[in-house]
């Protein structure tokens, strides 16, 4: 019932509130008016009607100033249509006709001449006419970017228009289009992949855009071969996890310009060349994706650490809260006591360290193209209590012995080692495996190395 009563409260308030709202705007409208100003009247009593669409004063106020309003904006589509002006005529009418319908919004009906829409289509049409030639010529000229904008504004007045979309596709695609083929022309292969796929991505197709598109990511990839990367740890095979890794994060690459070859299906690629050129096959040697790069790394060190659980006996106390009244007073206030426990405290910590150096080399010219050194750790540490009793009222602390009182007896009642000891209680008991620890390991050094090479680009 509370509930209903506060929703009605809430409405009721709203109301109110957009009620006071529109007559405010009202009076300005009425101000306004006798003043002459009926466009301001009408923007008033527009403001009024939307806070409040009962307001008969508004409406009537509206309808009268907004009709005053549209006969003013007819008269300048008449005016500008008399004097040969189709671009004002269109672009006046469009301004007439959407006050009009705004105005409509709120349920007022304002009248527009019946020749007025009438002097519109007509103007429309030359000026459509005129600015889509005007396009043309731009296009002869070779001005992409005029071009462009005057036919969005074809579109725009009248859609499907001539070749308006063929014309806007060649105005948008073919700046692109010759900045993507210098590109190709001077070894600029990344840039030139990028015009090209804006081109498609954009348009479709256009011209041979997606043929040298495929040239240029073609002529532009850094294609990879591994060597046998090397293992200096007393740790057996851990070369095959780090290679397979490291190949799985670059191909996972959303980097069309980095491929890495399979050595075992190359070899095999090139078997079948060598049997069908002495066969007389059509096989041609240049379709085999040759290696541009050559991968070769180390794994110098690797260290695993498993820590032993440790386990330390604490001492703390309960915390009891009794009232009391005070014997002068009468007054009952809290008191609290300190009642003398154990509790067991853990600590365990595994580590794995390791350290990775790798260089990408060029097969046509032996440059070093991407080189990098790193240590790549990773280590999880556990820390918790362990209580029989309630928790929730164990406090840190120490006492020397537990059925006597000493003055080495101390309680920490405050809220951080209190909130910092209710933590170790809630904190997790389970720790990271050596194995997990391992492929973190494995996994943050194929990621830095991905990410570096996919970061290079020869280009830049």
């Amino acid at each position: 019932m509370k509930k209903y009563l506060l929703f009605i409260l809430v409405i009721a308030t709203v109301a109110f509130g957009t009620s006071c709202a529109s007559k405010r705007y009202a009076k300005k409208g009425v101000k306004f008016e006798q003043a002459g100003m009926y466009e301001m009247a009408a923007q008033a009593y527009f403001k009024s009607l939307q806070a409040n669409t009962n307001n008969i004063d508004a409406r009537i106020g509206l309808k009268k100033n907004g009709q005053r309003l549209l006969d003013q904006k007819v008269l300048t589509v008449n005016g500008a249509y008399d004097a040969g002006d189709n671009k004002k005529t269109v672009y006046s009418y469009l301004d007439a006709k959407a006050y009009q319908d705004q105005v409509a919004s709120l349920g007022v009906e304002l009248i527009m001449t019946e020749r007025t829409p009438e002097l519109f289509k007509d103007a429309k049409a030359k000026y459509v006419e005129k600015i889509y030639n005007d396009a043309q010529l731009l296009l002869e000229d070779e001005k992409f970017k005029q071009a462009e904008d005057i036919l969005a504004e074809v579109k725009q007045l009248e859609p499907g228009y001539g070749n308006t979309d063929e014309l806007m596709k060649v105005s948008k695609s073919e700046p692109v289009y010759r900045q993507g083929k210098e590109f190709l022309n001077t070894g600029m292969y990344r840039k030139s992949y990028a015009s090209f796929d804006q081109i498609i991505r954009t348009q479709g197709t256009y011209k041979d855009s997606k043929e040298l598109r495929d040239e240029a990511l073609a002529k532009g990839m850094v294609t990879i071969s591994f060597n046998k990367i090397e293992n200096k740890t007393n740790y057996e095979n851990l070369q095959v996890i780090v290679e397979s890794k490291i190949k799985s994060s670059l191909n996972g690459l959303k980097n069309p310009f980095v491929k890495v070859i399979d050595n075992q299906n190359t070899n095999q690629l090139i078997q079948e060349q060598h049997r069908g050129l002495n066969q007389g096959s059509d096989i041609q040697v240049g379709k085999m994706l040759a290696a541009k790069a050559i991968f070769s790394g180390s794994l110098m060190s690797f260290r695993t650490i498993e820590g032993k659980l440790e386990k330390q006996d604490k001492r703390g106390f309960i915390k009891e809260e009794f009232i009391v009244k005070d014997p002068v007073t009468g007054e009952s206030k809290k008191n609290y006591k300190y009642n003398k426990v154990s509790y067991t405290e853990y600590n365990q910590t595994n580590q794995v360290a390791s350290s990775f150096q790798y260089q990408l080399t060029s097969t046509e010219s032996s440059a070093l193209l991407v080189s990098d050194a790193m240590e790549v750790n990773a280590s999880d540490e556990i820390h918790y209590i362990v209580f029989e009793g309630n928790g929730s009222h164990l406090v840190p602390g120490y006492w020397e012995h537990i059925d006597r009182d000493s003055p080495k007896d101390k309680v920490n009642d405050s809220s951080a080692d209190v909130d910092n000891l209710k933590n170790l209680l809630k904190s997790r008991r389970n720790i990271k495996s050596l194995e997990s620890l391992k492929s973190e390991v494995f996994d943050g050094i194929s990621e830095r190395v991905a990410r570096k090479i996919n970061s290079y680009n020869p280009e830049e």
